[in-house]
């Protein structure tokens, strides 16, 4: 018995028989021999457990579900090669909907301008781009990619590729810094007013290290939040001094609003990841997208 998959060709073999009036002209049509041609008949008649033709050594006819079978067989057909001619129109032109899931911070600083940036270059590519701090399920939840800091790829079926790395810096307003000090040691950041973000325990270490030499503090934050973007407002308008990461501050150190502290303490590098579930050669809208962020990271 012919598999499930055969049923387009079978479909094929009877449209062509039908309209070409005979199996011989059918099986020239078709490229195929006159004994394929008549068993793929048959075939799809045991299949259909019904007669569709009238079969004699001069001539042949449709039976009543034959014709409605061949009417329903044009329709079909004709789909179907619509649909493989736009297919192969669009070809590896990127389109349609893109899902992207992102962390709420990092999303709002660093991944939307990018993002606005790719659509200007991809005009027929839509995005929703959802911005959650959780780590969620892409295949499940329909999303093409993620976004993430942890490589999740790791302990999944999910493909990945590393987009760069980012660190924290420590930041103040100058307004904020004359009325207070400049730090000096990581130590001296516990007489200061702290801006921190929480994360998931009550408090949240901060680390440093210098030539070897490691410090980690416990912030006593005045003021706690766990959204980033509004920790950076805090240091913006004379709180006090913000962990943040660089791609949200280094514009605003360059142009003077905030003032980096502390530049010779580092502080620990985190890879940015792409994470994605199918490959990248069966979606151009994907590959284009992964491209762009690589170059754009890189």
């Amino acid at each position: 018995m012919k598999r499930e998959t055969d049923k387009f060709h079978l479909m094929k073999v009877f449209h062509a028989v039908a309209v070409k009036g005979t199996l011989t002209k059918a099986a020239l049509e078709l490229g195929m021999t006159l004994s394929s041609v008549s068993k793929a008949v048959q075939q799809l008649e045991r299949n259909l457990k019904t007669k569709l033709l009238y079969r004699t050594t001069r001539s042949q006819s449709l039976t009543d579900s034959g014709h409605m079978y061949l009417r329903s067989a044009k329709h079909i057909l004709s789909e179907l090669k619509v649909l493989e001619e736009s297919i192969l129109q669009t070809g590896d032109e990127p389109t349609g909907l893109l899902r992207i899931a992102a962390p709420t911070g990092l999303g709002q600083s660093l991944i939307a301008p990018k993002v606005y940036q790719f659509m200007q270059s991809y005009p027929k590519v839509t995005v929703d781009l959802i911005l959650d701090n959780k780590i969620i399920d892409i295949t499940k939840e329909g999303f093409d990619i993620a976004i993430r800091t942890p490589n999740v790829s790791k302990m999944s079926p999910l493909y990945s590729v590393k987009l760069g790395s980012h660190t924290r810096k420590l930041v103040a307003s100058p307004e904020y810094l004359a009325k207070a000090f400049l730090p000096e040691t990581p130590g001296q950041l516990l007489q200061m007013n702290l801006l921190n973000y929480p994360g998931i325990k009550s408090f949240y270490y901060w680390s440093f290290s210098n030539q070897g030499k490691e410090v980690t503090i416990e912030p006593k934050a005045v003021f706690n939040s766990n959204n980033y973007l509004t920790l950076y407002e805090a240091a913006l308008n004379n709180m006090g001094v913000a962990n943040l990461y660089q791609y949200m501050v280094d514009d605003d150190i360059r142009d003077g609003k905030l003032i980096e502290l502390l530049p010779e303490w580092q502080q620990q590098n985190r890879e940015l990841y792409a994470i994605y579930h199918q490959r990248r050669d069966s979606s151009p809208k994907l590959d284009a997208f992964l491209d762009f962020m690589m170059n754009q990271f890189s």
